[in-house]
């Protein structure tokens, strides 16, 4: 009773899958249904089997395959056709799973971590392009489709002399054809690079983008977003996008949070990639208690005393007098005011720092300078939050509440390359990667329990449905 296969089949059919039933029309020879192709992909891709053609042989020898299936088994093709298809719908499927999740009481809303990781496209970085060898690229292959062309013309007429003009093979080509194949995605690459402005693009995976991983290694990939709940471990909010940095997908996460549970957590946290003024604003406006570290906050920690004496964070700030008071006691002014990322920042100014005896390990300049952003003081609270002792217990939650579910994805289950190619069949890959994980933990909670409380099992699902 408490197989993952069985679990699988019981939870798809309490959800709605409105989302892709809609899109079958009647008509034509009979498909197989989306429940059964669902459960499938859901079941393969928990044991770690991401090939279509994997699946096809476990679908015929594979007990579990089998049973989910209901004794049908659909070829390679169809599976691949199935998951390519309906990308765009499962974002809906996740919705409902952690909508699922909630009511059995998986999801607390207590604690919710972000982080984001570098996916692997699946292309290679040889195959990525700047303008002008793209440009190169194009002429040498229409060359080479044009010199093939003449020769096959001569080889024809040679043959009609030798055969008569009604012979078969007239066909163009198979080397043509690659060629003209290969011309198709150049040029193709060619206009998205222009119309998007881009510096570089992939020729295999025009929408991946070129990313370094945690091991300082740059390929061509996607940022994948996730927001996890504390509780269980239940990811509440995923995406993909083609951002390098994850400075800009707070927001969208915490709203798609909210949007799915219909409430905002009491707690996130995130790590220094999320930290900037903009989401500082966010979080303080939407009055949720976050702990976001910033760059320059973990550098600082990291240093003696003496190493960092004369950073900007040791010189205090008087609101009242409005200037900064640096480590020895001098004041500095406000001098001028300039332009940073379209907002304007005001330049604080010492006096004179020409007779200081620790000039040279304050500054190289001949007067010390200290610039000031209408927010900072978003920054300045932030920090001492996260060094009091309360903060420091709670930031740590992350790394035991995030951090392990892509390790679960990419280790345990070896997703290490995406199989599917552009964003939008990548995003749908990497939502049905989350959702499989969700599932697993209702299987894991399932298992997890008595001989006694695994009979409350099924008359729970019903009430959740």
């Amino acid at each position: 009773p408490e197989h993952p296969a069985r679990i699988i089949n019981d939870v798809v059919d309490t959800i709605d899958l409105g989302s892709i039933t809609g899109k079958y029309n009647g008509g034509g020879s009979t498909a197989y249904h989306p429940g059964m192709m669902l459960k499938t992909l859901i079941y393969a891709y928990s044991q770690g089997v991401y090939s279509s053609r994997r699946m096809e042989r476990g679908l015929k020898s594979d007990t579990a395959f089998m049973y989910l299936a209901g004794m049908q088994s659909p070829d390679f093709r169809t599976i691949c056709l199935f998951r390519s298809k309906h990308t765009e719908n499962i974002k809906e499927i996740f919705v409902e799973v952690v909508r699922l999740c909630a009511s059995l009481g998986m999801v607390g809303l207590g604690h919710i971590a972000f982080d984001g990781t570098k996916l692997k496209a699946n292309a290679s970085v040889r195959q990525t392009r700047e303008k002008e060898s793209l440009r190169k690229e194009i002429e040498k292959v229409k060359e080479e489709i044009d010199r093939l062309l003449t020769r096959s013309k001569e080889v024809d007429e040679t043959e009609d002399l030798l055969y008569g003009k009604d012979s078969d093979g007239s066909g163009i080509p198979e080397e043509i054809k690659d060629r003209e194949y290969r011309l198709k995605r150049l040029e193709e690459a060619k206009q998205q690079l222009e119309e998007e402005k881009l510096k570089k693009i992939n020729v295999t995976d025009p929408d991946a983008r070129l990313m370094q991983d945690s091991k300082k290694v740059i390929q061509p990939g996607y940022n994948g977003q996730i927001a996890v709940d504390a509780k269980e471990q239940i990811i509440v909010a995923s995406d993909l996008t083609q951002d390098a940095t994850d400075h800009y997908q707070l927001e969208p996460m915490i709203e798609e949070a909210e949007q799915t549970l219909g409430q905002l957590p009491e707690q996130i946290s995130a790590d220094a990639g999320y930290s900037s003024y903009d989401n500082l604003e966010y979080v303080e406006e939407k009055e949720v208690d976050a702990y976001i570290p910033d760059n320059k906050m973990e550098s600082l920690d990291d240093k003696e005393e003496s190493e960092k004496r004369y950073d900007k964070s040791n010189f205090t700030y008087d609101e009242e007098s409005d200037q900064y008071i640096c480590p020895e006691g001098k004041a500095l002014g406000p001098y001028t005011k300039t332009r940073r990322k379209e907002r304007e920042v005001i330049v604080y100014r010492g006096a004179d720092c020409t007779g200081c005896l620790v000039k040279a390990k304050c500054t190289k300049a001949k007067i010390r300078t200290i610039t000031r952003d209408g927010r900072e003081p978003l920054q300045e609270r932030m920090r001492e939050k996260l060094r009091s002792q309360k903060g420091k217990e709670i930031y740590r939650k992350r790394a035991y509440t995030v951090e392990p579910v892509f390790g679960n994805m990419k280790w345990n289950r070896s997703k290490l390359i995406m199989s599917m190619r552009g964003k939008t069949k990548v995003r749908g890959e990497f939502i049905l990667m989350c959702l499989t994980h969700n599932i697993g933990k209702i299987i894991s909670k399932i298992q997890a329990r008595t001989e006694e409380s695994k009979a409350c099992y099924y008359p729970m699902m019903a009430m959740a449905a």
